[in-house]
């Protein structure tokens, strides 16, 4: 039979273990919060003077393992993380724009989920695609915490970069990854043009019509790269009242790019 004491010594029992435990999580937070200081002290004193490309910057062996800590990261910058390198993507306007008329047609032409900069798990690397297509919406914990729920990739990837050197190789050599480490994702890569002149006016007369492709990469941008099914690369020179049509259906018109590429 349960006594007086003996409830009053559970009690007090049950107290102190709550108290541990709190203190534990307590000390977990605050352990996390200095991780995170740290990691955003040394990004923010790499990006001073920055302003646009791709920003690499190295951390020693195991210091990015954190989970939790790279959530943090993400919700600060926009980053992705490879390796123990942390890539800081800086991004305008004008690419931000793209991306936003990119997954708006997409979601109107389909009831797959599209986004963009949404954060995806690949080999344990954390990727970010300009804009994704997911035939699947990922699960609620994977869109709100992606990194802890390890978001799967999209099955269409869209990048969007400046035709110079940076930019671009970075674009290049991250799809190549995938492509060797992933199945079934259409890959599309859209180049700007890295000049300050605006896209000439869009004519008034002209009818829609598919973009012609060719084998190697036009030289000039803008200009569109897609993989067929064997990973070969098809091109395109981008100009207005211009499309290309995926392998999934949804297509990708070029006014849509043009339209934020005027004065």
């Amino acid at each position: 039979m349960a006594t007086l004491t003996n409830m009053e010594s559970k009690s007090s029992f049950r107290i102190q273990n709550y108290k541990k435990n709190e203190n534990v999580s307590m000390n977990g937070s605050i352990s996390t919060q200095l991780k995170f200081d740290k990691i955003h002290a040394k990004i923010e004193q790499k990006l001073e003077g920055e302003y646009s490309g791709i920003i690499k910057i190295n951390f020693p062996a195991g210091e990015l393992s954190d989970l939790k800590v790279c959530e943090d990261i993400h919700n600060a910058f926009n980053a992705e993380i490879i390796g123990d390198n942390l890539f800081i993507k800086c991004d305008g306007g004008e690419k931000e724009r793209i991306h936003t008329r990119l997954e708006n047609s997409f979601e109107s032409q389909n009831q797959w989920w599209a986004s963009s900069n949404t954060l995806c798990v690949v080999r344990g690397n954390q990727y970010r695609p300009d804009v994704g297509v997911w035939f699947r919406a990922p699960t609620l914990p994977q869109r709100r915490m992606p990194i802890v729920f390890s978001c799967p990739p999209p099955n269409v990837w869209i990048e969007v970069f400046y035709n110079i050197d940076s930019d671009r190789s970075y674009a290049f050599k991250k799809i190549n990854f995938l492509q060797q480490n992933t199945t079934g994702i259409e890959f599309v890569a859209i180049g700007l043009s890295s000049g300050l002149n605006p896209f000439h006016p869009k004519p008034e007369t002209e009818m829609k019509v598919h973009a012609t492709s060719q084998v190697t990469r036009p030289a000039r941008a803008p200009y569109v790269c897609h993989w067929d099914l064997n990973l070969n690369e098809i091109w395109y020179k981008m100009d207005w009242n211009q499309f290309i049509t995926l392998r999934c259906g949804l297509t990708i018109s070029f006014d849509i790019v043009f339209q934020e590429l005027l004065e």
